[in-house]
């Protein structure tokens, strides 16, 4: 089966550290997580109390108090996994090429866009869900 790891860590190069550009719509982000969108996820209390603590730096730079805050680090890999790896089927799906470009899709289009484009080039049906059926067929590809 495709590793989670892997796929996880080929994200987090695209995805960046903090940044909080005033003209990004998702406004305050860490590691492709805006604050705008997941308001409710856990990492934004452990950022929120560097804050505090006065160990947020100003201009981050590697490696900085944010980067080597295991609970927070932890918290970014759990929201990945929870929010996208398991809801493509991802532990389901053999080739780590296949289940790595799916997560990408997920990541970035969005989960139903992802699976239906998946659902497209495999010949399945088209519902927006991971399925038995759609599994297979990416096994088989």
């Amino acid at each position: 089966m495709a590793d989670y790891n892997l796929a996880y860590r080929k994200i987090l190069k695209s995805e960046g550290g903090y940044v909080n550009d005033p003209d990004d719509r998702g406004g305050e982000t860490y590691k492709g997580i805006a604050r705008k969108f997941w308001p409710g996820w856990l990492g934004w209390t452990v950022i929120d109390s560097l804050k505090k603590a006065g160990k947020f730096p100003k201009k981050p730079v590697t490696p900085n108090e944010i980067e080597i805050d295991t609970q927070l680090q932890n918290e970014v890999r759990m929201f990945y996994y929870h929010q996208f790896w398991s809801k493509i089927g991802g532990d389901k799906i053999k080739n780590q090429s296949i289940a790595e470009m799916l997560l990408d899709a997920a990541v970035n289009e969005g989960i139903v866009p992802a699976i239906r484009r998946a659902e497209t080039i495999t010949g399945v049906k088209i519902t927006g869900k991971i399925t038995p059926e759609l599994i297979t067929k990416l096994n088989q590809l």
